[in-house]
Formats: structure tokens, C-alpha cells, sequence
């Protein structure tokens, strides 16, 4: 139960409530009860390049991918007055989505993590004085994002990670702009936009017949055009209503029945609210708690730990996103797509269900799937020394892998810590972790 009673502690501390007290490190906490609230472009000689590695300092930390997760260990590291490098564009996956997209994550659950709570969404709201919407609209949060980047991180390297090796105890960092360096530890905060997963039905097809959604900001070129969305998520839902609205003939298939987040006990407030849903926002009453107390959820037998991670994001739409869906665009549920193949026109698409229709593009909403071996800049032998399970790296209590100093954090860490880190609300707990590490080590 110290655990329980720490975890549950931690996930309403950790979400930018002003009125509650600033999380400290698992292990030294103790809880409120819970219901008291590319390839380098340079080729180096061998001298050139131990100059270059010998211009990074000795104990510096790379944190490589500039979204939640990155600014958000930065933030931490900052604070502590660790020297570190960020590397990455600010929010460079956030900005390849749709511009009209709303958060499907609400406000308590969307805000980056400083350790000061100094740049919540809420400091951010009362400083700029502007109206916003609810759900958040993605405008309004990467305006956020940009204000807490220049605020807690204020120091960006715009440039991309090429190549991460580690030789002699050491990383190597070859960028793009054909820099290297070498550092004591490394943080891998990637984005999921390049682990889009796309079924092996689809892996084959032209670019201009079939897509992911997560490569599409403005769906107007499918104007009159004949769409089938694949897939019953928020994404696939969202895509369909954006395709609808832009003037596309559009279909919607799922495996599965189409599901939206009813949230009923939230909107009555109160108490009810503060018991059935933690600030973190992942996940139905009972395992959202769970969900939201990611280093027990670590400790938990990995068989257990993923049913319970399949149950807590199964596919299902934002309750606000209903109205531009039901009834206004044809789905076809429980149905799986068995053949594609080209035609003179488009594509012809054979269904479980025995049906079969002819379309002009192929959109899928299958979601993302971190795994190691498609991590562009990681070197092989690298990716040899990290265990790994599922495709995922198996992590200790402080995102560290079996390489010493290597972190992941976000959706690479989701195997060993939960659904969690899919999701913005994770960054809070990583960052902690991760920071008082880097710490303990220097």
C-alpha cells in the first residue's frame, strides 16, 4: 500500500493544480490521501572529429526530440543546473497535424511539466488574457507550448540527431548539419509521428492512393473524392469529419463497434469529478488511477500491465467530436479489409463482411507503434545492447534502459510504464524521474 498510497499521490500532485504541493521523487514522497483534493553530412578525420567530440563538456545530457517530453526533462534538468542539449524543432510532430484539431485530452492533463509549476496551461491562459474553446484547440496549445519552450527551455539546437552510437561508455551524436559530439547521457524523447503503423494490406501502395492520417494537415484536395477511413480512434474519426466537412464521399471501417467517451460523472463536478477522474484523464473510472501512477503500474506483471493497457486506450472518439460523425458519414463497423488492389480509378477494397467497393484513396487511422527497430538514428550495435520486450525497451523506475545513461521516454516507455505515455499528462513523472537520475549520477 506505501506505494499505492506514493503513486496516488504523485498523479494529483503532478498536473498543475495550484493548490496542491509540488511533487517530489517517489521514493521521498508521501501522499495526501487521495481524496483530500539523416546520415552526417560531413566525413570527419580521425583528429577533426576528437576535436569536435572534445568541445561538448564531459557530463552533458542530450535530450533528442523537442515535444512535451523534451521540454519537459529540460525544464527539470534546467532547474538542477545540470548542462544539457536540446535538439529538435519545438513541437515539430504536434505541427504536422490537423489544423483544425482539438485535444482529445482534457485541460488537467495538458499541461508540460516545469518543476516550479511556474508555466501550466492555467499561467499560460491568465498571462496571454484570451478566450479558448473547449475541447483545447491545437492552435491555442501550440501557442502554449511555445510560450512554455521560451520560458523554461530557452535554449533549442534546431537541428535533428542523425546517428546515436555508443562507444567506450560514451555517446556519440552525429547531427545533421554534420556536427558531432559526445555526451555522459542520453534521453530519447521522440514523437510517435514516425511510428505511424500501417497494416501490412497497405505497406505497398502508392502515396497518392493510400495514407496515413497523421500525414495530412488540410484536407481539402479530397474534395468530391471517394475516402475510406480505416480505423475507430480519435484519429480515424476526426480525419473522417474533416474529410466530410472539406466535401469527400467518405466511409468509415473499424474491426470493431465505434465507441465515444461518455464521461458522465465528470461533467457533474464536485466530488464525484475528484474521485472517478485523477488529472491525468487516461483511461475509464477505476483504472484510471491505475494508468495515472506509472511507476506502480511498473511494477505490476507485464501480461497484467498490457491487458490493462489495451482496455485503457481501446479506440474511441471524444464525446464532443460525435455530432460531426453520427449520422453524417456511412460506417461500417466489425468489418476488416481483406485485399486491396489497384484499379484504373483507384483502389478495390474486399471486406470481411463479403462486400466489396471501389474508392479513390485509402486513409488510415491504425494508430502508432513505438519500437526500437524503427528508431532512424540508432546506431545497430546500440540497439543490440538494449534489452527489449515486445519491440519496446525495457526500462527501470528512471526510463533508464540496460545501457547506463540511455533514457526513453513517451511511447517508447509505454511497455514498461503504461498507457500514460502516450500522452501529454506522462511528461510530469518522466521528467522527475529522469532528472533526479542525472543527478544522482553526476
Amino acid at each position: 500500500m506505501p506505494v499505492l498510497a506514493r503513486e496516488m499521490g504523485e498523479t494529483l500532485n503532478g498536473m498543475g493544480h495550484p493548490a496542491l504541493e509540488t511533487a517530489r521523487p517517489v521514493a521521498a514522497e508521501v501522499a495526501m490521501p487521495i481524496l483530500r483534493r539523416g546520415v552526417v553530412g560531413l566525413r570527419l578525420t580521425a583528429n577533426t572529429q576528437r576535436m569536435a567530440l572534445a568541445n561538448s563538456p564531459s557530463k552533458t545530457v542530450a535530450v533528442i526530440g523537442a515535444g512535451p517530453y523534451g521540454l519537459s526533462i529540460a525544464a527539470h534538468l534546467r532547474k538542477r543546473r545540470i548542462s544539457s542539449r536540446v535538439f529538435g524543432m519545438p513541437m515539430e510532430s504536434w505541427r504536422f497535424m490537423p489544423k483544425r484539431m482539438c485535444l482529445k485530452s482534457v485541460w488537467s492533463a495538458s499541461s508540460l511539466a516545469d518543476p516550479d509549476f511556474a508555466f501550466t496551461l492555467d499561467r499560460f491562459h491568465e498571462s496571454a488574457q484570451i478566450a479558448v474553446d473547449r475541447p483545447i484547440p491545437l492552435t491555442f496549445f501550440l501557442d502554449y507550448a511555445k510560450w512554455f519552450q521560451e520560458q523554461a527551455v530557452p535554449e533549442l539546437e534546431n537541428t535533428c540527431v542523425s546517428r546515436l552510437s555508443h562507444v567506450d561508455g560514451r555517446f556519440q551524436l552525429g547531427l545533421t548539419d554534420g556536427r558531432m559530439l559526445e555526451v555522459d547521457t542520453v534521453v530519447v524523447a521522440i514523437g510517435v509521428r514516425s511510428f505511424a503503423y500501417r497494416p501490412e494490406f497497405a505497406r505497398d501502395l502508392p502515396a497518392n492512393l493510400a495514407s496515413h492520417t497523421s500525414e495530412h494537415t488540410d484536407f481539402e484536395p479530397f474534395h468530391d473524392a471517394r475516402v475510406a477511413v480505416v480505423g475507430s480512434g480519435q484519429s480515424a474519426l476526426e480525419s473522417a469529419a474533416f474529410l466530410h466537412e472539406a466535401g469527400a464521399n467518405v466511409e468509415l471501417i473499424s474491426r470493431g463497434p465505434v465507441r465515444w467517451i461518455s464521461r458522465k460523472l465528470y461533467r457533474h463536478g464536485g466530488v464525484l469529478k475528484t474521485l472517478f477522474y485523477p488529472p491525468t484523464d487516461v483511461g475509464p473510472p477505476g483504472l484510471n488511477w491505475l494508468c495515472g501512477a506509472p511507476l506502480l503500474m511498473s511494477r505490476l506483471p507485464a501480461g497484467l500491465r498490457q491487458r490493462i493497457h489495451t482496455r485503457a486506450v481501446r479506440p474511441a472518439g471524444a464525446s464532443w467530436l460525435k455530432p460531426r460523425v453520427d449520422g453524417k458519414i456511412r460506417t461500417t463497423p466489425r468489418a476488416s479489409i481483406l485485399d486491396v488492389q489497384p484499379e484504373a480509378d483507384g483502389l478495390r477494397l474486399r471486406l470481411s463482411d463479403g462486400t466489396e467497393r471501389s474508392i479513390d484513396h485509402l486513409m488510415l487511422g491504425t494508430g502508432y507503434r513505438p519500437r526500437l527497430d524503427t528508431i532512424p538514428f540508432l546506431d545497430p550495435s546500440l540497439r543490440r545492447q538494449v534489452s527489449a520486450s515486445n519491440g519496446y525497451p525495457v526500462l527501470n523506475q528512471w526510463f533508464e534502459s540496460s545501457v547506463p545513461r540511455l533514457h526513453f521516454v513517451g511511447g517508447l516507455a509505454g511497455w514498461s510504464f503504461g498507457p500514460i505515455c502516450r500522452f501529454v499528462a506522462g511528461a510530469r513523472v518522466a521528467a522527475r524521474q529522469v532528472a533526479w537520475r542525472v543527478a544522482e549520477a553526476a
